[in-house]
């Protein structure tokens, strides 16, 4: 018989702002794909907005993945995890430097929760089986 496992609190969050940041990436390039894009936030040409389409959703794709494995406390979840919050880290790293600085602001507190989530992650890795 399976035995619970208690899952920490901070995995669980972890988890949950993977799964909305995955959910809040489809959402934005669905609506640009069905012609009701949301505003542009930051002064970069159209073109830049398009290159980053398919990297994004194939982000979106393995935080939702690394979700569903962190939750299940399995090795490739966190693998996938770690990937995913690595391209996120890439992504807005890229990003802030592509707007000198000027969206520190929306971007630090995802810099820093990658970052976090990244250590806190590998810290817990003897959780995952």
């Amino acid at each position: 018989m399976n035995e619970w496992q208690r899952i920490p609190l901070g995995l669980i969050v972890i988890v949950v702002i993977l799964f909305f940041v995955a959910l809040g990436t489809d959402i934005f390039w669905l609506a640009k794909f069905v012609g009701r894009p949301f505003p542009e936030t930051m002064p970069v040409s159209s073109y830049v907005y398009n290159a980053f389409a398919v990297p994004d959703i194939v982000m979106s794709l393995l935080l939702c993945a690394g979700a569903v494995g962190l939750l299940k406390l399995r090795k490739w979840g966190l693998v996938i995890g770690l990937v995913a919050l690595g391209m996120w880290l890439f992504d807005s790293l890229l990003i802030l430097g592509i707007t000198k600085l000027t969206q520190i602001n929306i971007l630090g507190p995802s810099i820093f929760f990658a970052l976090f989530a990244v250590v806190y992650l590998f810290i817990k890795r003897n959780l995952f089986v």
